[in-house]
């Protein structure tokens, strides 16, 4: 029961953070130009900056050599429910464009950091960090260098232009994740202020994305929130599909115990919170991806404990 609990209360302070934002939008106190900023702000400071911090703090080249073959069934967890949505899509939904590529990111990436750890070291324990921070390497590389394009090339700010490897390797959170990725390949670790300007950064960013989200439902109008066929889809694959793979993939590299139940908790967390930024910052659907957040943390307060139970 205390393990119920924790999952609930994590959970909990997503939900409280989001009604928050929408607060703030019908009292009149976030309007179309805080949203521009916090677009701005999350896209070109905030998640580089957590990016090259959370990295290079959480991990170190020794972390990262011995735990290769979780870092590969991790990624091929992500990376496989992204084939299997993008196959989904093609055969069966016909997702509309500028809803395409933020679908595919709601249906492969999750909320890993905010939401994951946080219930991980509530239900296993502190043990379980370097598990949960494996995962969260895999899904940063999956966000920045395969979804956050796609949700760009499809997105209507793109008019349709070929996205080419230099404009992708420019993008600021691209550029997060590399350096981020190198400073725990060479031990490099943010000097002292540094370190602390760039965690203050960091902290902001969750509350930020969450606000947003509240203001986009309270834009699009709680009367309007309702599971079509496309969310029903990220539904079925954030709480079903993702968690599948990871137990199947877990299984293919021979990896049991503590970290087979981590990866399969941390494949069906809710959707990103930050896909909402990538979705209005892009022209994508940006409705959709509020809509999903929304929808999937108030259901996962009853399928991630749900979940651990299954789990043991």
């Amino acid at each position: 029961m205390e393990t119920f609990i924790h999952s609930l209360e994590s959970v909990a302070i997503v939900f409280l953070l989001t009604a928050l934002g929408y607060f703030c939008a019908a009292r009149g106190w976030m309007t179309a130009n805080a949203k521009k900023f916090i677009n701005q702000f999350l896209t070109h400071v905030g998640i580089p900056v957590m990016c090259v911090y959370e990295l290079s703090t959480r991990l170190d080249r020794a972390q990262v050599l011995a735990s290769l073959p979780l870092l590969a069934a991790c990624f091929l967890t992500l990376f496989s429910t992204l084939i299997l949505a993008a196959l989904t899509d093609r055969f069966f939904l016909h997702v509309e464009r500028t809803r395409k590529g933020i679908f595919l990111m709601m249906c492969s990436t999750t909320n890993s950091l905010f939401i994951g750890l946080a219930m991980c070291t509530q239900i296993y324990g502190d043990s379980c960090i370097p598990i949960v921070m494996v995962f969260y390497m895999a899904d940063t590389f999956m966000i920045q260098l395969v979804c956050q394009p796609l949700v760009r090339k499809y997105g209507s700010l793109q008019n349709g232009k070929k996205l080419s490897i230099l404009s992708i390797l420019k993008m600021p959170t691209v550029i997060g994740v590399l350096c981020g990725f190198t400073a725990v390949l060479i031990n490099l670790k943010l000097p002292y202020v540094l370190s602390q300007t760039a965690m203050y950064v960091v902290r902001t960013n969750t509350p930020l994305a969450l606000l947003l989200t509240g203001y986009i439902i309270y834009d699009t109008g709680l009367k309007n929130l309702r599971i079509d066929k496309d969310q029903l889809c990220v539904i079925l694959f954030r709480f079903v599909v993702c968690p599948a793979v990871g137990i199947g993939m877990t299984a293919l590299f021979g990896i049991g115990g503590l970290s087979r139940s981590v990866v399969t908790l941390e494949a069906a967390m809710p959707v990103l919170s930050m896909s909402v930024v990538y979705a209005s910052a892009f022209g994508a659907d940006e409705k959709f991806a509020a809509q999903g957040a929304a929808i999937t943390t108030l259901l996962s307060f009853l399928a991630v404990p749900a979940l651990v139970l299954l789990l043991g």
